[in-house]
């Protein structure tokens, strides 16, 4: 199996603010959201201006409708409000804005509930487990230049170039359309009626598309607001509406109420007066996957660690078996797309000295994943780990410890790796591929690959040109499966470690976490496996000291072109690799293996699977078909 990140990213209708419609711009620009926007480059580019005169007739007829330009002038700082609405869950909402470069967002859905703030020199949040995380670097931008909208600046053309387009139909009307085009291709189309008016937006941000319908508009001290937001997402789960309840224009609003937090909840902590705990053992699942022993409100489990699920999940029979209670319906993003995910809150996990209390967690079917992997996946832990200890995971050793980051200090002769916020508490780092210049990658221990390569950055370099043998294999992960290119590229520089002939995938999809230009892949333990890596959340880096091996044992990679999972006593073929063995020989889709060299598949079969189809080349394996039927199968290197 292709492996690729369990549960990169958790679902943004969990970190509520990056869905949420914010009612702030409305008033300035007769649209608004909480960060649609990546930030820009050299503060808008020479392509930055409005351009054309039918474009500025447009915008000087709205902003007269909006309540004219001096009054827009006098807007310094806005407070909202209301009552949010999103995917089963009803709550409140509270955002507050200064002209001067502050915003902050809380909600409280009840279940779950969090905050969002950025100040001139800060960006933070509070997550859905209590946790103060710095916002990411993108994210933090969009927000900044947010506030840059709601107080009218990208009305005058500033830092966003601005043109009229033909006039489209929505809702069986026909409106102009008013668009904000920013340096990375992001674009805002604003549909004006005849007289200014504005009811719907269309945001165009990475690879999203979202509409804004804005209505119940109101005059509060001389400027038109929309007291009711309601937003369209590609994935209905994650729709919303917000309904204001108080718009108050130009309230006082101190820096102290945008200030960072002293401390957050301290979601994990160690029972043990030194700070660190002693050696665990850790398996590593086909090599690669972290699993851990563990128990969730006292009932013994495997856990999987993983830095790239944003939040915890919970497979739903051990919600069930725990008799946990779930609310809503939230939108979860994995790297082939999105599923359904419930929320459950006041859970604790315990890990040996260990100890983490007062979860909240996503709960999600993982039957298929759980085939595809190999084995039942009952607890993937998530970012809340990394956040609150120092990870130490000697991959070559098969061990794991956890350290009081307050009491640690580093002592090796590893390398430094900074690290940098990526979005949803996420971290990322920069890795070299082949002579490319470092690029941002995403951090992710649940990753089974080396490599996985964006599709925006692949083609921004040509990298897939002339690269032979190629193949193709399908990447299992929370919300279904996707089809990855696979190669081999000449070299990957990670940590100042050059690594050599480097089996990568390569993923152009539309949906899912990997369908970003905001990155150009994402790391995993394919390459991590090779060195003991400290994970310093806290302060912000990687230790990085490579194993006995790292540089000269080859990497492993399938030779068979296999790819199934268990069912019924049985491995089912979901996928045959072009151009592998297997594609030569008489196998498709569908074909049902019973015995590998004679021996029947029974439930640990992932065992002898992951080492016969990764053997060297050359190797015959005899497979046993659901009819009974024989076929060898000669290994070969195919990509």
């Amino acid at each position: 199996m292709s492996s690729a990140s369990l549960f990169r990213r958790h679902a943004p209708g969990l970190a509520l603010p990056l869905w949420i419609v914010l009612a702030s711009l409305a008033a300035a620009a007769g649209v608004s959201m909480s960060s649609p926007y990546p930030p820009e480059t050299g503060g808008g580019g020479t392509g930055s201006g409005i351009r054309d005169a039918k474009a500025q007739a447009l915008i000087d007829r709205h902003v007269a409708w909006l309540g004219g330009w001096s009054s827009l002038d006098a807007l310094q700082s806005l407070r909202l409000e209301g009552a949010i609405s999103v995917s089963g869950l009803q709550g409140t909402i509270v955002d507050r804005e200064r002209r001067d470069g502050y915003r902050r967002t809380d909600f409280d859905l009840k279940v779950v509930q969090g905050t969002e703030t950025v100040a001139p020199e800060d960006a933070w949040g509070i997550n859905v487990s209590g946790q103060i995380e710095d916002l990411g670097t993108d994210q933090a931008a969009s927000i900044r230049r947010s506030i840059a909208r709601s107080f009218s600046q990208h009305l005058r053309g500033e830092g966003v170039a601005v043109s009229a387009m033909p006039a489209q139909e929505k809702e069986g009307r026909s409106w102009e359309v008013v668009r904000f085009e920013y340096p990375n291709g992001d674009l805002s189309d604003l549909f004006l009626d005849r007289d200014g008016s504005t009811t719907w937006q269309r945001e165009v941000t990475d690879t999203d598309t979202v509409w804004n319908k804005l209505s119940d508009w109101r005059v509060v001290d001389g400027l038109r607001f929309p007291f009711v937001q309601e937003s369209f997402h590609e994935h209905a789960a994650a729709n919303q509406t917000v309904r204001w309840e108080t718009v108050t224009v130009n309230p006082p609003l101190p820096a102290e109420e945008f200030a960072r937090p002293t401390a957050g909840q301290q979601v994990a902590t160690i029972d043990d007066p030194s700070g660190s705990t002693p050696w665990m053992p850790i398996e590593l699942h086909q090599g690669r996957y972290v699993f851990l022993q563990g128990t969730v409100n006292g009932e013994p489990t495997d856990i999987v660690l993983d830095s790239g699920a944003g939040i915890t999940v919970l497979d739903r029979p051990t919600v069930e078996r725990l008799h946990l209670e779930t609310a809503g319906s939230l939108p979860a993003q994995g790297v082939s797309g999105r599923t359904e995910a419930a929320l459950v809150q006041g859970f604790s996990i315990d890990i040996g000295q260990v100890h983490l209390a007062g979860l909240t967690g996503a709960v999600i079917d993982l039957a298929d994943v759980n085939r595809r992997v190999g084995r039942d996946l009952s607890v993937i832990l998530g970012k809340e780990v990394f956040h609150n200890l120092l990870v130490e995971i000697d991959y070559p050793e098969s061990r794991i410890r956890f350290h009081d980051p307050a009491k640690f200090r580093y002592t090796g002769t590893g390398a430094k790796v900074p690290l940098t916020a990526g979005e949803d508490g996420h971290k990322d780092l920069e890795v070299s591929v082949e002579d490319l210049p470092p690029a941002k990658v995403g951090l992710d221990t649940g990753s089974g690959s080396t490599l996985s390569i964006f599709g925006a950055y692949a083609a921004e370099h040509d990298l897939l040109a002339g690269r032979h043998p190629m193949s193709e294999h399908v990447s299992a992960g929370v919300g279904g499966t996707s089809v990855s290119k696979v190669t081999t590229v000449r070299s990957i520089t990670f940590a100042g470690y050059t690594l050599h002939d480097v089996p990568v995938s390569f993923h152009d999809t539309e949906v899912g976490a990997f369908a970003t230009k905001r990155q150009a892949g994402n790391l995993g333990a394919g390459i991590l496996g090779r060195f003991r890596v400290y994970f310093d959340y806290p302060s912000e880096c990687l230790w990085v000291e490579p194993g006995k091996d790292w540089d000269t044992a080859p990497f492993e990679r399938d030779r068979s072109g296999l790819q199934t999972i268990a069912q019924d006593g049985a491995l089912d073929v979901i996928f045959v690799a072009p151009g592998s063995p297997a594609a030569a020989g008489p196998w498709k889709a569908g074909d049902k293996i019973t015995a590998i060299d004679g021996n029947p598949v029974t439930g640990d079969y992932w065992k002898s699977l992951y080492k016969w189809s990764r053997a060297e080349a050359g190797t015959r394996v005899r497979l046993t078909t659901a009819d009974g039927e024989e076929r060898e199968l000669v290994l070969a290197t195919y990509y």
